[in-house]
């Protein structure tokens, strides 16, 4: 980026080195206009826009009367901004200054146009030819004795969302307006700063939660990982017993085997003894020597099965332990199941008395042929609104409808026919009904209708759009084609009135005015 606090001297240089082009080769003479372009450009490299990544050309417009420094910008070559292109035009007047303007450069002279044009173009850079006001100078460039001076008002940029180099404050600014912009700049890092100590405390103190939570974490999976371990090693020992116990049993069968056959020798023995009483002698000291090693086998074998029986109790009190726990989880479980249910049922319960509450509801208020307001819901409805009008001061009318010779069609098609008429009428009633209107059936074949904030010129085009449709509508009942219409009587809120009642009474004089007068008409009261 080109320095500012040199650009006297590229000028100056330029307009010599264009003031001994021109000499040589005749062209147009450098003018104070082209150093004006180039002052207006440097600014414009040097302050970026509040929404300057927004900006993908700029579109300058010259307010003045005067053709010069427009025609200098177009005899440059190129006028690109930080390799932005700019679009210049002139206006000699406010109204003719587009809206999309990014810089406006304007005649001083025309000192009306700076205050004007500084309310209107909020979002713009303006620049001004010539000296103005310190309050609505953002950028001027000033003129004497043909040399270009740079003035700016920082306080007015930076208000106005835009950011200045230090470059320009220190070309054209005075040294506050640059200890200002370092000052602002310092205090903008020291927050960043904080922000950043702020963030880094943060994330330490996450870290440390987090080194403690894994800590915690291997802690229980050591623990699970002991208590499996011990687990383990009971199912084993426990299977071992039981491999030592099958191994007892069957030495124990072979000892009485053993024992068994002993005894027969012994038979064997005694009948041959008278014979040979040596071999006798030699076979009793064998049987004293087996008796012996009988006698500690069976003390053994008592060791061994008292061992057995110890063991069996510990295993029998375990497996205890664990079946009392599966007692107590199989009741866990289904104390949960149980208040599962009952909450269930509870919710079922509200629904549906909500669901009543509902109907009943709609059974008090709405008539049940028509799905309109009764007669008492739309009085109390209606006379709610009309206190909120009264207290507002605001328009309201009422309209009365009433079918006309109503009672010929129920004489000539049946009640039912009649039923469907009502109900025809009542559909048009409702889609002619603003959202914030009211209308209920208040009587066999009448209708009323409330208005709120609303005009009595609208009211009766509203009426009579209502009488329109009605007469145009034609009511199919079994194999005949019914055409009906209706009478309306319309009156509007008088001031200071807080009745519905007067209100549907000057209605009701209106209606019978309408059928008193031909019917199928809307009759204002």
């Amino acid at each position: 980026m080109i320095n500012i606090k040199n650009s006297r001297y590229i000028v100056a240089i330029l307009l010599l080195v264009l003031s001994i082009n021109s000499a040589a080769k005749e062209e147009r003479v450098i003018t104070l206009e082209d150093g004006k372009v180039h002052y207006i450009l440097e600014v414009m490299r040097h302050i970026l826009w509040p929404n300057d990544s927004k900006i993908d050309e700029f579109n300058l417009v010259i307010v003045s009367k005067n053709i010069q420094l427009l025609t200098a910008f177009n005899h440059r070559d190129n006028n690109q901004v930080r390799g932005k292109n700019t679009i210049i035009k002139q206006a000699e007047y406010l109204d003719t200054i587009s809206q999309n303007a990014n810089v406006i450069v304007v005649d001083a002279s025309q000192s009306f146009e700076i205050v004007a044009i500084n309310e209107r173009f909020k979002n713009a850079l303006i620049i001004s030819d010539g000296q103005v006001s310190k309050a609505h100078l953002m950028v001027a460039i000033l003129t004497s004795r043909n040399q270009i001076k740079l003035t700016i008002n920082r306080d007015n940029i930076i208000n106005r969302g835009f950011k200045i180099t230090n470059s320009l404050l220190d070309f054209a600014g005075t040294k506050a307006d640059l200890v200002k912009q370092l000052t602002a700049k310092d205090h903008d890092f020291n927050q960043l700063l904080e922000k950043v100590k702020s963030k880094e405390a943060l994330l330490t103190h996450l870290n440390q939660s987090l080194d403690t939570n894994k800590q915690h974490l291997q802690q229980v999976l050591l623990n699970l990982n002991k208590q499996n371990n011990q687990l383990l090693v009971a199912h084993r020992q426990l299977a071992a017993v039981k491999e030592q116990l099958t191994a007892l049993q069957a030495s124990k069968e072979a000892i009485k085997l053993e024992l068994a056959t002993h005894k027969s020798n012994l038979t064997a023995q005694q009948q041959l003894m008278a014979e040979k009483e040596v071999e006798h002698h030699q076979q009793q000291q064998k049987l004293t020597v087996l008796n012996q090693a009988i006698a500690a086998n069976k003390i053994a074998l008592g060791q061994q099965v008292a061992q057995l029986e110890q063991q069996n109790s510990t295993i029998q009190h375990k497996e205890e332990k664990i079946s009392q726990q599966q007692t107590l989880l199989y009741a866990s479980t289904g104390i949960a199941l149980v208040i599962l249910l009952l909450i269930f049922l509870v919710l079922r319960i509200n629904i549906k008395r909500k669901q009543t509450n509902i109907k009943l509801y709609q059974l008090a208020t709405t008539d049940d042929m028509t799905k309109l307001f009764n007669r008492r819901h739309f009085l109390s409805l209606a006379q709610r609104e009309l206190n909120k009008l009264h207290r507002t001061h605001s328009d309201g009318a009422v309209l009365m409808i009433d079918i006309d010779h109503f009672k010929k069609i129920n004489d000539r098609f049946g009640h039912a026919a009649g039923d469907q008429a009502i109900i025809n009428v009542a559909k048009i009633l409702q889609d002619n009904l603003r959202s914030y209107d009211i209308v209920g059936r208040v009587g066999g074949e009448e209708f009323a209708m409330l208005f709120t904030n609303c005009e009595i010129n609208t009211a009766t085009q509203i009426a009579e759009r209502i009488r329109q449709k009605a007469a145009d509508l034609t009511t199919k009942f079994q194999q005949e084609q019914i055409k009906l219409t209706v009478s309306i009587g319309i009156t509007a809120r008088l001031q200071e009135e807080k009745s519905i009642e007067s209100m549907l009474h000057r209605a009701d004089e209106a209606l019978y005015q309408a059928k008193q007068s031909g019917r199928n008409k809307v009759v204002l009261l």
